[in-house]
């Protein structure tokens, strides 16, 4: 039986169940333990599924990688997106306009120094697996739009985003290499302090 090309919707509803329970698992490990953990042999063990329903349902281990960034993105900046979209528009506080920042780059639950490691992973991860990158730049472009209407809506509009970020990025994995746990907390100063040198 022929591979279902590029994760193709299945036909049939325990079709459509057996692979949503596949890219779940994929989510998951990707979540926990970054790229590097998902396999087909892996994602069929943790979604309880025979190895051949991976590779029927992704042909190639990139076809799997991609809907797992794509549902994990969809799912956390959907989110975030609705925090956003529910922002009252008044003038913030430098500090609370850096925690709505690292909020929207990091996401408000990955906290510990393993959940953003795992998360850097998967732009790490673009470099053996092409397949990636336009998922992630997709991704990126949604955190950059999020960014500039949450900062306008609080008194912050005039922030450099392209700059925060990569000093959030930056930041953040500098700390990772400590290994300390304070890879948020820092990159929290840095952004504030990034903040509070921008035009008001």
């Amino acid at each position: 039986m022929a591979a279902a090309a590029g994760g193709a919707r299945p036909a049939t509803a325990k079709g459509a169940a057996r692979r949503e329970a596949i890219v779940a698992a994929a989510v998951a490990m990707l979540a926990t333990d970054g790229p590097d953990a998902v396999s087909h042999r892996s994602v069929a063990a943790a979604a309880r599924v025979p190895l051949a329903a991976t590779t029927y349902y992704f042909g190639s281990l990139d076809d799997l990688l991609v809907a797992a960034v794509e549902r994990a993105a969809d799912d956390e900046l959907g989110a975030v997106a609705e925090l956003v979209e529910a922002l009252p528009r008044r003038s913030r506080s430098t500090r609370w306009a850096a925690e709505l920042v690292v909020g929207i780059v990091l996401g408000p639950r990955r906290r510990s120094d393993a959940d953003l490691q795992a998360h850097y992973e998967r732009f790490l991860a673009s470099g053996r697996h092409p397949a990636l990158r336009p998922v992630l730049q997709r991704a990126r472009a949604r955190v950059d739009a999020l960014l500039t209407e949450a900062l306008d809506r609080c008194g912050h509009g005039d922030a450099d985003i392209e700059h925060l970020v990569a000093v959030l990025d930056g930041t953040a994995i500098s700390a990772l290499v400590e290994g300390d746990g304070s890879a948020r907390t820092r990159a929290l100063a840095a952004v504030r302090d990034a903040l509070e040198r921008s035009p008001r």
